[in-house]
């Protein structure tokens, strides 16, 4: 009578289906070697530690990049308090617009900060309305009035939004959905990939909105 072969498979779906078997038969351990890349063989649990160590290092590497970003989130959130808390006391769009640019320009540590509107308001502070046409061809390819863009500058375009000596290559331009004063919040670096949709929309969205609705307070 010939024997039944066994391959390699039926045995995992063996040990699978009875995850209880080698506790049940611990002398089988024993016996069992696994060959090491490095060409020495190590005994099964010889390579559980090994596995379990490389598993602890990437939870923990994991771990220490979550609270990484809890901390930088967590800073975000205190400068953005801050700038909210600073921003409801003020009484004219004058002051709105100055106490946005110092605070990203100071406590974000943004190379340049630039509040502007797209519609002439006599309550704006001088020289901060650009014209719509102009704007659209200037900067068309990069800003919408529905998006926030997150990316690099062309001089043409950073001298544009920002003034010519701050030479930003990266930026974000969050727009300002107000139909009064429909205007953007530029902020820009002179370092390249500064910038990331992912990390900095939810927060810079946020701080849009809240413009919007101190502009409709102080619009008069």
């Amino acid at each position: 009578m010939s024997k039944k072969s066994i391959d390699a498979k039926q045995v995992e779906e063996f040990l699978v289906l009875n995850p209880d078997f080698l506790s049940s038969n611990s002398h089988i351990l024993d016996s069992i070697e696994i060959v090491h890349k490095t060409g020495g063989a190590v005994s099964l649990i010889q390579k559980q530690v090994e596995v379990l160590r490389k598993n602890y290092e990437s939870t923990s590497g994991n771990l220490l990049e979550l609270l990484e970003i809890a901390k930088a989130n967590e800073g975000i959130f205190e400068k953005t308090k801050g700038l909210i808390l600073d921003l409801i006391v003020c009484k004219n769009l004058t002051d709105v617009v100055a106490t946005t640019e110092n605070s990203f320009s100071k406590k974000f540590q943004a190379d340049a900060c630039k509040v502007v509107f797209f519609k002439e308001n006599p309550n704006l502070p001088r020289g901060r309305v650009l014209d719509a046409k102009q704007a659209h061809k200037q900067i068309g390819k990069k800003y919408n009035a529905s998006d926030i863009y997150c990316g690099t500058l062309d001089k043409k375009e950073s001298d544009y939004i920002f003034d010519k000596k701050t030479k930003i290559k990266d930026c974000v331009l969050v727009p300002i959905k107000n139909t009064d004063c429909p205007g953007m919040l530029a902020l820009g670096s002179k370092n390249e990939d500064t910038y990331s949709k992912e990390n900095d929309s939810l927060f810079l969205e946020f701080v849009a909105e809240t413009l919007s609705k101190l502009i409709d307070r102080n619009n008069f």
